[in-house]
Parts: structure tokens; C-alpha cells; sequence
């Protein structure tokens, strides 16, 4: 499980400057292409601009992959997906009987393996060609439902409406006024007892600073709008726990940091 999260974060475009590279990201003329096609030229210049960010980085399902993810085959993504579930499943207990949200769904990577466990999968994504992407991935399941949301908050969801919300590998593309804000708004959607789960990069782990040194040093001039940001135990601890959440539990593993807590 470990080392499938391992090669999730070692993984991911906007945290490794060497996938970059290898998708034909320049730090010197800040081009990003796909077959010879430049994108990067249509992304919007400030980090707050979520859903033109995402919806330029995911125009196909190859981009949505590579942007989610990197450059991977099929067996990958499910690799990484089981190594999620585990995760999620050790920290929320997941039921048959659970209505399950996630947060920044992307192309339905986890929602695939999420899915099968719960009554309803709900998948809330900032882009609507991620939803389109994750709607075919996962046309065989009946218990799902995709919906568009702000980037900032889950207005589309009733009050007290789910029993699990979790956001994985997102954080990082997300200012930290925003990660709180998606915390406060798990809290309003979960019924009583509800549980929530999060996680981020650490900056406190010796993978986690490698990758923001490495940021540091490779994009003095220009930071492109999802350039991955870390997270810090403590800055996930205090979310949970300010929002209001109880029995919040904290987990460093390896490059990651995972918070957990219940309404």
C-alpha cells in the first residue's frame, strides 16, 4: 500500500519536475504540449482560477490522465485506486449503506473502487470535462451521481445529506483558504456522526521537502496555476478540528499526511 502511494506522489505532473519534463514542460520557455499541440498558452494566470485551469488541462482523457496522475497505464490508475481504497476503508470504515462524496473526482479513478462499497457514489469535480471523463469510466454502476461544483464550495449538496466526504490528491491544487472552506463544507453535508477524509503532501517528510526545494530552484519566474503546494500535520489538524470535527486523527506515511475526523 505504501509504495503504491508512493508512486502516486512521484507521479503526479504538478509535483515532479522530472514528469514535466518528460510530458515536455520547459522551465526555460514554460511550454507544455501534447502531441506538438501548446495548451499552456490558455491557462489562466492566477491559482484561484480553478475550473478554467481544469477544464484547459483536460481537454482529452489523456491530459485528464496525465494531470490527475501521469503518464501511466490502466494498470497504474487501478494500483493506485486499491491503494486508496485501503486507506480510506482503514480510516472511515466504509458501509453498504453510506452515501459517499468525493471531492475533486477527476476522471473517477477512485470512484471506480469506491463505488461497488456504498448505497451512492456522488463525484463533485470543479471541471466539467473531468466529469465527462469520469461519466464514461464509470457508465456500468447505477449508485452514482456527478456533479459540477464552484471550486470553492459544495453549494449543489443538501445539508446533512452524506455519511463519508473525502478529497485525495487535491489539496495540492488548492489554495488553503479553499482547503479549509471544502473542510467546512464536509462538515455542513455529513449527517451527525458522518466522517471526513483528506490528505496532502507533507512538507514535513523528506519526500514532501525534496519536491517544494525542487519547485523552489525549477520556477523562479513563472509557477503554472496547479503547480502542487504541500501540506503540513498541523495545518490539516487545525482544519479538521476548527471546522469542528471530532476524534481527529493525523497519519504520516512516507511522502503523505492523512487527516481523519468525525461529525
Amino acid at each position: 500500500m505504501h509504495n503504491h502511494f508512493h508512486q502516486l506522489f512521484t507521479k503526479v505532473i504538478p509535483l515532479t519536475l522530472r514528469t514535466k519534463i518528460r510530458q515536455g514542460f520547459s522551465t526555460g520557455q514554460s511550454t507544455l504540449t501534447e502531441n506538438n499541440i501548446n495548451y499552456e498558452s490558455a491557462l489562466p494566470e492566477g491559482r484561484h482560477e480553478y475550473k478554467s485551469t481544469w477544464n484547459v488541462l483536460s481537454q482529452t482523457f489523456r491530459q485528464a490522465i496525465i494531470h490527475v496522475i501521469g503518464d501511466v497505464g490502466e494498470n497504474e490508475i487501478q494500483a493506485t485506486a486499491v491503494a486508496t481504497r485501503n486507506i480510506l476503508e482503514t480510516a472511515t470504515r466504509i458501509s453498504s449503506s453510506d452515501i459517499v462524496l468525493e471531492i475533486g473526482c477527476g476522471i473517477g479513478r477512485v470512484g471506480q473502487v469506491i463505488a461497488p462499497l456504498c448505497k451512492e457514489w456522488i463525484g463533485c469535480d470543479v471541471s466539467v470535462n473531468m466529469l465527462n471523463h469520469a461519466q464514461k469510466r464509470l457508465e456500468l454502476f447505477k449508485n452514482i451521481k456527478l456533479i459540477e461544483i464552484s471550486g470553492f464550495d459544495l453549494a449543489p449538496i443538501p445539508d446533512t445529506s452524506v455519511d463519508l466526504v473525502y478529497c485525495t490528491v487535491v489539496f495540492m491544487h488548492l489554495d488553503e483558504w479553499d482547503r479549509y472552506n471544502y473542510v467546512l463544507e464536509a462538515f455542513r453535508v455529513l449527517r451527525p456522526g458522518g466522517r471526513i477524509y483528506v490528505d496532502n503532501f507533507n512538507l514535513c517528510s523528506k519526500d514532501g521537502w525534496e519536491i517544494f526545494d525542487l519547485h523552489r530552484r525549477s520556477f523562479p519566474r513563472y509557477r503554472p496555476p496547479h503547480i502542487g503546494k504541500s501540506s503540513t500535520p498541523q495545518e490539516i489538524e487545525v482544519y479538521l478540528a476548527r471546522a469542528g470535527f471530532q476524534t481527529v486523527k493525523i497519519v504520516e506515511r512516507g511522502a503523505w499526511v492523512h487527516g481523519s475526523g468525525i461529525k
